[in-house]
């Protein structure tokens, strides 16, 4: 897994603002995650989630809005489903999401980059997920083996393109503006894919 590390380092090389555009993107790539669960579940609020996400955005291209971020998080608490509550595997990225958008809220309010990190650690983690509920039914008998299965899958080898190329991007932007924030976003549509290589609606 050095290549992840390697991503990992290299974000955290960025600046604060740069890290954060990162995490944004990443964002609106676990996004549909939630917006599907809650669609098929009926629970939550994707409108919701989505307006915070865009809010994010607003912190980052308007440095003087004045956005509070604790109480967002507060509001964002009871849209986080219960993983004991539903038996759809549509749960876990949901609770993915929510929890990156929470991260990226604490790493906004606590001016600590690390928690963009976490943003890019938990998109991670969600492809890991699915990938391991995928090979279920395949023949696997060892730690070591789901371990290797994951890294060398299509998905994850994805993911890790996409957060490296997201790193080069926002390398060269001297400030996050509006023009960086509607070129970062059309880098997503680009792609065309959510995390789990859904297609954007």
């Amino acid at each position: 897994m050095k290549e992840k590390a390697n991503n990992f380092q290299l974000m955290r090389d960025l600046g604060f603002y740069q890290q954060a555009a990162i995490a944004a993107c990443l964002l609106e790539r676990m996004l549909p995650n939630y917006q599907l669960f809650s669609e098929v579940s009926e629970f939550g609020d994707a409108a919701a989630l989505r307006h915070m996400l865009e809010l994010s955005w607003e912190w980052l291209t308007v440095k003087k809005a004045k956005i509070n971020f604790p109480r967002l998080a507060e509001e964002l608490e009871p849209l986080i489903p219960e993983v004991n509550h539903f038996t759809m595997f549509g749960v876990y990225p949901a609770v993915d999401c929510a929890t990156a958008l929470d991260a990226m809220f604490n790493g906004i309010s606590q001016q600590d980059s690390s928690e963009f990190i976490n943003v890019a650690k938990i998109s991670q983690a969600t492809v890991a997920r699915l990938i391991e509920h995928q090979a279920e039914d395949e023949d696997i008998t060892s730690e070591n083996e789901l371990k290797k299965h994951v890294r060398d899958h299509p998905l994850m080898a994805y993911e890790m393109e996409c957060l490296a190329e997201l790193i080069e991007l926002v390398r060269v932007m001297k400030q996050i503006e509006r023009e960086q924030m509607l070129q970062l976003k059309a880098w997503v549509q680009e792609q065309g894919l959510t995390n789990l290589g859904m297609e954007l609606s």
